[in-house]
């Protein structure tokens, strides 16, 4: 199921600042990764901190150009088994196949939901200022619609109802970007 990266003769410092810059930017993919292996967010926080240890000693196997968070996600998968052997006897676990398959499910699912994630931020580019400015007051700060409304003078109603068309019309918009790009 899973495969190792090939060993590279990666020698070249320049090469440091452009891994980290991956591994910082794959950050969270492998975390909600991990998170769907593990039920316990601080498990999860515990065995990122461990993968990112061990993608730091490891990253001369890292192929440059190739899938990082493929690889990434691998050694995050190994760091599960590691995790799951010493909690051995002192919680309740899945079996070993379970969480095999849920991994195999998840790295199937990870090239779309990124797909989607990235159609959602070109979507709300593409929003009017105003709209985008309502999105980003609901949901980035994590107002609620009631707040929203207090904090923009419109009444709770008004608010629902333009999150509403918003929505509808980011949904719409993230439909035809994914379908475009898979047409591509």
């Amino acid at each position: 199921m899973y495969h190792r990266a090939a060993m590279t003769n990666v020698n070249d410092p320049d090469l440091v600042p452009e891994f980290v810059q991956l591994q910082t930017k794959h950050q969270q993919r492998v975390f909600s990764f991990i998170l769907t292996l593990v039920p316990h967010w601080p498990d999860a926080e515990e065995i990122l901190q461990e993968t990112n240890m061990v993608l730091w000693r490891k990253q001369k196997q890292y192929e440059p150009g190739t899938d990082f968070v493929r690889w990434a996600n691998q050694v995050a998968y190994f760091e599960v088994l590691k995790h799951r052997k010493r909690q051995q006897g002192h919680v309740k676990q899945f079996s070993e196949a379970f969480i095999e398959d849920v991994a195999e499910e998840a790295f199937k699912l990870s090239g779309p939901l990124q797909a989607q994630r990235d159609a959602l931020a070109a979507c709300l580019e593409k929003l009017p200022v105003k709209d985008r400015a309502l999105v980003s007051h609901r949901y980035l700060e994590g107002a609620t619609t009631k707040t929203v409304a207090a904090s923009v003078g419109r009444s709770v109603e008004a608010v629902y109802k333009s999150l509403q068309r918003i929505r509808g019309a980011l949904l719409g918009c993230i439909r035809r970007t994914v379908v475009a790009e898979e047409g591509a």
